[in-house]
């Protein structure tokens, strides 16, 4: 066996996972362990988690490598200090003692404290998001797409994998990045930055793009997607504070984070989506125009943004689209791992993506010593038993905590760390936001039958295949009244496909409950309250249970 890890670190979202002659054996984000959200650190409790789930030792693996260039991302940091001197003193020395003892340091971390003796590799950070989408894609020969805020200089690139190779085609580079221009808007409406861009894009239904010719002065595009920040606008190189007061006569004044949001808000949202397709759509389209393929493979934080992805059939020539889910820095943890066995080995591909359960798993007499140890009120119910009572649950409107097999690597809960729901009443989802606490605009996805994806949403094709939630695709009208609840503002949903072979007993949940109402579909979010990361443990599932308004927590084949 030849065992290769992959880690990211010290950005956001920092994970390790862990390949066995190309397969994955585990992967898992630090925050699960650690219960630090987006947690930045080393991760060392993601590393002891791969190597456990596989029996091994730290020098049993050939391999370490890591999602990017140091000493390039060193470059680039110190040359923005030069560049806009003195006005980036304080924030670079604030930072200074970070970049010497972390990110500079990744080879001693990975010798003197994970002990490692084997070979280290360092692979450039688009590369990794390129590898972690293509080559566990059902894709011989793909055009890619790599956005997100930056990697070492790079912010956006255009790749065509054949086979095993992943061959540059065209880059842009900081600090053009569509990635910070949302972040920066994602700061100034007073949302946390590498962490809530995604509730600027829920907002953004609920406004109108009224500053879209606003944004336009900000950014020079050209019609290949290629484009430029007006620096004079931004001012993300030199200071904590992205913005300057230029864009504060233009849009007014940033909204504070315990402010109530108001239309203004929603339209900047608005605008913000819509510059950020058309910049999204043009790459895309340019990407098509050199490549000439059909197939598409997505990675970055920027291919999370479902909306736009939903739209990607209908504005670019390509018909076959794959990103995995965990597509931010934690899955170039998983690209880089990919590039080392892919590419640089040169081992043939063996293997396609269809499910992120890739964390750890509870079995029943865990749980059960767990549930004793607390003096729980819990009923024991077999496979079968279990999927027909919460079905009939959730048909009367009850709210479940779902908690299952091993957990999902990525951002998306997808039926294993799940808190469940009818999708039918509209009432439902200010009742979920609440148990949640999470504001009130915010949308939930739905997991539905993949046979029967077709009859409810717009999809491109008859029994769409989305099994990551990363898509976003208009309700059918005549279906809208039945799934209210996972119906957004604009009329779109986030959907996931589920099937009887990749989804087990998840599939049969849904499928009883379409025997029972008649609808396909379940509401779907992940099981964490506001500020937390996703349950990792029993214990942290039961907690947040007792917390909240939750109606029925289940945990393995136990219902309370």
């Amino acid at each position: 066996m030849t065992y290769i890890i992959g880690i990211s670190a010290f950005y956001h979202d920092s994970a390790a996972a862990l390949l066995s002659n190309g397969k994955i054996l585990a992967a898992a984000e630090e925050e699960r362990f650690t219960r630090k959200k987006h947690d930045n650190s080393f991760p060392f409790s993601s590393i002891n988690y791969c190597l456990a789930q596989a029996g091994i030792d730290i020098n049993d693996v050939k391999y370490v490598t890591y999602y990017e260039k140091p000493l390039k991302k060193f470059d680039r940091i110190t040359q923005m200090f030069l560049d806009t001197y003195p006005f980036s003193y304080i924030p670079f020395w604030q930072s200074f003692p970070s970049l010497i003892t972390d990110k500079l340091n990744v080879k001693s971390i990975i010798r003197n404290k994970l002990k490692f003796k084997g070979k280290i590799l360092f692979i450039p950070h688009h590369e990794a998001h390129a590898a972690s989408c293509f080559l566990v894609s059902p894709f011989k020969k793909s055009a890619i797409l790599t956005v997100d805020g930056v990697g070492e200089w790079q912010t956006t690139g255009l790749y065509l994998g054949i086979g095993n190779e992943i061959i540059p085609l065209k880059q842009i580079n900081f600090p053009n990045s569509l990635g910070l221009l949302y972040s920066t808007f994602t700061a100034f409406l007073g949302f946390r930055v590498n962490e809530d861009e995604y509730k600027i894009m829920g907002l953004s239904a609920y406004g109108k793009p009224k500053y879209y010719d606003d944004f336009l002065k900000l950014i020079k595009l050209n019609n290949d997607g290629s484009f430029a920040l007006d620096m004079n606008y931004f001012s993300f190189r030199e200071n904590f504070k992205m913005w300057n007061d230029k864009v504060e006569k233009i849009f007014g004044k940033p909204r504070k984070p315990d402010e109530k949001i108001t239309k203004r808000h929603a339209d900047i949202a608005a605008s913000l989506q819509k510059i950020t397709e058309e910049i999204y759509f043009k790459i895309l389209n340019h990407l098509y125009s050199i490549t000439k393929v059909r197939n598409l493979c997505l990675a970055g934080g920027v291919a999370l943004n479902a909306v736009a992805n939903g739209k990607i059939h209908q504005e670019t020539p390509f018909k076959k689209v794959f990103t995995q889910g965990a597509a931010g820095d934690n899955g170039a943890a998983l690209g880089a791992a990919y590039f080392t066995w892919n590419f640089i080995m040169n081992q043939k591909r063996n293997y396609i993506q269809k499910d992120l359960n890739f964390g750890p798993i509870h079995s029943n007499k865990q749980i059960e010593d767990f549930l004793n140890s607390t003096n729980a009120d819990y009923e024991y119910l077999n496979d079968k038993e279990l999927i027909k009572k919460v079905a009939r649950l959730l048909t009367s409107d009850k709210v479940i905590g779902w908690f299952q097999g091993k957990m999902e690597f990525g951002p998306r809960a997808l039926g294993s760390r799940s808190i469940l729901a009818s999708p039918k009443p509209k009432w439902m989802k200010d009742r979920v936001n609440e148990i949640k606490r999470r504001e009130a605009f915010r949308p939930f996805a739905g997991s539905i039958l993949q046979e029967k994806v077709h009859e409810y949403f717009e999809v491109p094709e008859t029994n769409h295949y989305s099994p990551f939630m990363i898509f976003a695709f208009k309700v059918k009208k005549e279906k809208a009244k039945d799934i209210q609840a996972v119906t957004h503002a604009d009329r779109t949903c986030r959907i996931q496909t589920v099937n009887k072979k990749d989804n087990g007993i998840y599939y049969h949940l849904i499928k009883k409950f379409d025997e029972i109402n008649g609808i396909p579909l379940i509401l779907n979010t992940s099981f964490n309250l506001k500020g937390e990361p996703i349950v990792c443990k029993p214990e942290e599932a039961y907690d947040d249970f007792l917390k909240t308004d939750m109606d029925n927590l289940v945990l393995g084949n136990f219902l309370l």
